[in-house]
């Protein structure tokens, strides 16, 4: 069992903070804090991902669609499905890499 407490670690001119908050056997748990405005490219990750809205809002790309996601919204992806984001609002997110491929355990 794990218990891991999230602390807003958003200040400065940098505009993105990611930071690894939870590993498991198949997977990791990212907590991804974005100030209105700031972009994350289009990428892809190899294992399922889920991606929980805390707080904020953001534009989330997938394929050619655009979903406004807000405080509450869940959103899954399939493995290998290009994505990108963009903050609306400050923006709190965790990701949920979810599979036993190595790489979906993110080095941060």
């Amino acid at each position: 069992m794990s218990v891991v407490e999230i602390k807003n670690k958003l200040t400065g001119e940098k505009g993105m903070v990611r930071s690894k908050v939870l590993d498991f056997e198949q997977g990791v748990v990212v907590n991804l804090q974005l100030k209105a405005g700031k972009k994350i490219p289009r990428h892809h990750a190899n294992c399922h991902v889920l991606v929980f809205v805390v707080s904020g809002e953001v534009w989330f790309g997938v394929g050619e669609q655009k979903f406004h996601l807000k405080t509450g919204s869940l959103l899954h992806m399939n493995p290998f499905e290009e994505h990108d984001i963009e903050a609306i609002q400050d923006s709190n997110l965790l990701v949920f890499k979810v599979g036993s491929q190595s790489s979906c355990n993110l080095k941060v």
